[in-house]
């Protein structure tokens, strides 16, 4: 029996609109994670699934619901411990880097955070897996590739040792053969570290070859589960 890592139970998140109406993104969502399993949140743009992984994430705080991890009640904002081990790959990888500082520069941040001894054979090991090497430590990121940048990200957020990430499309704003790249790098990742994955997509078949599990999203409900494997 897999081990629950995260339980989402009755998520619900309003919005107030441009006309100052209020409309229900998310209503009463309850889904779980499991370790070393990925769950692919299906969905068109506006269905509500990234408002659902945010709040899974901590960066939306849900108007009413609970979310545990590891069977703990969370408290938002979500802090500590938690907060290392739940981790996000954003859709667009430029927002996770400072476009002023070296992708060295970046990599040491988290090593600082987790109070780890770093030099560079250390960051070296971390890239390396993900097919970036010295020559990439002393760019900027707009010297970098998509490709390159998002396997950056996912570089940078594994320091943390996490055992949740949330992927919100991470590979739409890459061309098909790249895309291949990064999901045999999640993969090969996942298989080591036996992490969870929320991964959101509004690709069927983008979910259907790298999820575990499916739950399709409509206008802020949750509808059946399904096994792909």
């Amino acid at each position: 029996m897999c081990e629950t890592i995260m339980e989402a139970v009755s998520l619900t998140k309003h919005f107030r609109s441009a006309d100052k109406t209020w409309f229900t993104a998310v209503d009463g969502a309850s889904i779980s994670l499991q370790k070393g399993k990925t769950l692919g949140l299906l969905g068109q743009s506006g269905s509500g699934k990234s408002t659902l992984g945010q709040m899974m994430v901590g960066l939306l705080r849900p108007d009413s619901g609970e979310l545990f991890f590891h069977g703990k009640l969370l408290s938002y904002p979500i802090r500590g411990q938690a907060r290392r081990r739940i981790q996000i790959l954003f859709q667009h990888p430029e927002v996770s880097f400072n476009p002023q500082l070296t992708l060295r520069q970046s990599l040491v941040e988290p090593f600082k955070l987790m109070g780890k001894p770093f030099d560079d054979g250390a960051i070296l090991s971390v890239i390396e897996p993900f097919g970036l090497h010295a020559e990439h430590l002393a760019r900027y990121p707009g010297e970098l590739s998509g490709g390159e940048l998002q396997r950056a990200a996912l570089a940078r957020v594994t320091v943390l040792e996490p055992e949740m990430i949330l992927l919100d499309e991470p590979t739409s704003m890459l061309d098909v053969i790249t895309q291949a790249q990064m999901i045999d790098f999640l993969r090969r990742y996942q298989q080591q570290h036996q992490t969870a994955y929320l991964f959101i997509t509004h690709s069927t078949a983008l979910a259907e070859q790298f999820c575990d599990e499916i739950v399709k999203m409509e206008d802020g409900h949750l509808l059946k589960e399904r096994n792909t494997k």
